[in-house]
C-alpha cells in the first residue's frame, strides 16, 4: 500500500508544478503583452507627427492681442487640434484650438488674447492627436516664427 501511496503523491507534485509554470507563463504573456501594446500606441503617435508639419508663416500683435497665421504642409493623417504657443522672451502663452486642419490649408486666428506683457516677439505651432486612451499626444512644434 506505500508503494502506490508514493506514486500518487509524486502525480499530484508533477502536476502542481505544471500548473504553476503555466499560471506563471500567462502571467508574464499578459504583462509583456500589455507593454507591447503600449509601446505600440506610442509608437503609432510618433510617426503621424513625424507626418505631420505645421509652421506660422505671419503673426502681428497690438498690444496683447495678436492674429497668427499658420500653414499646413502635404501629408499626414487628420490632425485633432493645434497648439498656439506666443512667447515674449521671458514668458510664453500656450492655447490648445481644436480641429483638423487640412493638408496645405492656410488659417488665420484673428483677435488672439496673449495676456503677455510685453509683446510676444515668436510664435511656434504643434499638432496633437488624441490617442486611444483620450490623452493628448502633442507633436513637436513646426519651428520658431520671429516677428
Amino acid at each position: 500500500m506505500m508503494i502506490s501511496k508514493k506514486g500518487l503523491s509524486d502525480v499530484v507534485t508533477t502536476l502542481i508544478i505544471i500548473l504553476l509554470s503555466l499560471v506563471a507563463i500567462g502571467i508574464i504573456w499578459v504583462v509583456v503583452n500589455n507593454i507591447l501594446q503600449g509601446g505600440a500606441s506610442t509608437t503609432d503617435i510618433n510617426a503621424k507627427c513625424l507626418e505631420v508639419s505645421i509652421k506660422a508663416t505671419a503673426v502681428s500683435c497690438n498690444g496683447a492681442v495678436c492674429n497668427v497665421t499658420y500653414k499646413r504642409s502635404a501629408g499626414g493623417d487628420d490632425i485633432d487640434g493645434i497648439v498656439v504657443i506666443l512667447s515674449n522672451g521671458v514668458a510664453s502663452n500656450q492655447t490648445q484650438i481644436a480641429g483638423n486642419v487640412a493638408s496645405l490649408a492656410t488659417k488665420t486666428l484673428t483677435d488672439f488674447a496673449t495676456g503677455l506683457s510685453p509683446v510676444p516677439n515668436s510664435a511656434e505651432i504643434a499638432a496633437y492627436f488624441i490617442d486611444e486612451a483620450g490623452v493628448q499626444q502633442t507633436c513637436g512644434a513646426g519651428g520658431k516664427f520671429e516677428f
